[in-house]
């Protein structure tokens, strides 16, 4: 059921046991496609924030004992602080499954790394909230139809955060020379995007979105994003299947942290106001409808990800720590 509100998303304002965040998802794509996956109650919240510090920032004021964040997303890590927010200070633990969890052949986070160590959590600390969050369907596109480069391995440390894209060593002032100008550009109305002025100049993408849109063009950005959409959900559904069996009870809800712009008005990405960028979903779920239980009913994505033992001997030593 969907009910049409314009509340704002407080998350911490809000009831739930799990709190499942999917990168960047529009309120009007999930809607289009969850209940393939889910009996729940749908409504449409506005995010306080375009991007993840943003809403960050003003979404987690204070520090929350009961929680435990795993992240698929670096901007949100137990390392550093970046732009202003350091989760160390407002969650009882931050993971990392950006960093351990990282596949670098799609440079991305795989859904499957994210399932694995929030069922390895939940088990552990079975008394704690869980805010787990998936990179997906924040490109890059890991479905076989749309796959291409992802982006260079994290180091927030260093400043590098999901910027750029794999085999293309960034150069820090020549590409704010680029944007620059680039900007000045859009606000003359010569062209409506930084990125073709990149492709003017015979430059690399700017990240997998624009990789993307190069390749296939608008249309195909959205199928695209449609897709990740899609095989994030899948891995969801399996995720809060193994949740009800272990607390049938749970609140579990679905949300995002902000939407996207998939070149309308000739705008892409996210970062500005934006109705596509504000208007994100809440979902109370009820039911699982899909369950996967064999690859051969699992949607087809461009990767396998196998249990390597770096990965297992990093989760074992988080939660050890």
């Amino acid at each position: 059921m969907t009910r049409m509100t314009r509340k704002v998303l407080n998350v911490m304002e809000e009831k739930w046991d799990y709190l499942i965040i999917l990168d960047a998802c529009r309120y009007d794509y999930f809607e289009s496609l969850y209940k393939e996956f889910f009996d729940g109650d749908l409504e449409k919240r506005i995010s306080l924030g375009s991007n993840t510090i943003e809403w960050c920032l003003e979404s987690f004021k204070g520090y929350y004992p009961d929680v435990i964040y795993i992240s698929g997303n670096p901007y949100i890590n137990s390392k550093v602080g970046i732009k202003g927010f350091n989760a160390r200070r407002h969650f009882y633990k931050v993971i990392d499954v950006w960093d351990f969890g990282w596949n670098e052949e799609l440079g991305t986070v795989s859904p499957e790394n994210v399932n694995k160590t929030a069922l390895s959590l939940v088990r552990k600390f079975p008394q704690k909230r869980f805010i787990i969050h998936y990179l997906q369907p924040h490109a890059p596109y890991i479905s076989r139809e749309f796959k291409t480069i992802g982006f260079p391995n994290p180091s927030p440390k260093y400043g590098q955060v999901l910027t750029g894209i794999q085999a293309y060593r960034t150069k820090k002032y020549f590409e704010a020379l680029v944007n620059l100008f680039g900007n000045l550009l859009v606000k003359a109305k010569i062209i409506k995007h930084v990125w073709e002025l990149r492709e003017w100049l015979g430059l690399p993408p700017a990240s997998p979105m624009d990789a993307i849109r190069r390749k296939y063009g608008v249309n195909g950005l959205r199928k695209a994003y449609r897709e990740n959409l899609r095989i994030v959900l899948e891995h969801v559904a399996e995720l809060c299947d193994e949740l009800l069996r272990h607390k049938p009870s749970a609140r579990i809800v679905i949300a995002s942290d902000h939407g996207e712009l998939l070149g309308e008005n000739g705008k892409y990405s996210h970062g500005i106001k934006d109705p596509y960028t504000l208007e994100v979903p809440w979902l109370k779920v009820k039911t699982v409808k899909r369950k996967i239980r064999d690859e051969d009913t699992r949607l087809s994505t461009c990767f396998t990800v196998p249990d390597t033992e770096s990965y297992k001997e990093k989760l074992k030593e988080k939660l050890r720590s």
